[in-house]
């Protein structure tokens, strides 16, 4: 499951598949310190970005339906990030994402 929810991931990173992946009620507390909302996200952050380098990732089943999925980022800017993934009828959808920067 880690590997697919990284793949999942990383079509965000990349800048594709927001409509889909985020969940109705997604939120975030980015690297920013700055609360996004589902709109705010679509809003700024559609742009193409590239898949992150990560290490420490791990994936821990909340549920049948639910993962927390966490890691490290690496690069000029490291960050730890925690995300929550739901399974329902759209398929995978992150309902959370958080970003914690690595001083």
């Amino acid at each position: 499951m880690k590997d697919s929810l990284l793949a999942l991931e990383d079509r965000l990173a990349q800048g594709q598949d927001f409509e889909r992946l985020l969940h109705p009620e997604f939120f975030e507390f980015g690297r920013s310190g700055r609360r996004w909302n589902r709109a705010a996200v679509l809003a700024e952050l559609s742009g193409a970005g590239e898949a992150p380098l990560r290490s420490d990732v791990q994936a821990i089943e909340l549920a049948p339906d639910c993962w927390l999925l966490s890691w490290r980022s690496l690069g000029p800017r490291p960050a730890w990030r925690s995300s929550i993934w739901q399974h329902g009828a759209a398929g995978w959808q992150m309902r959370f994402h958080q970003a914690t920067p690595i001083p």
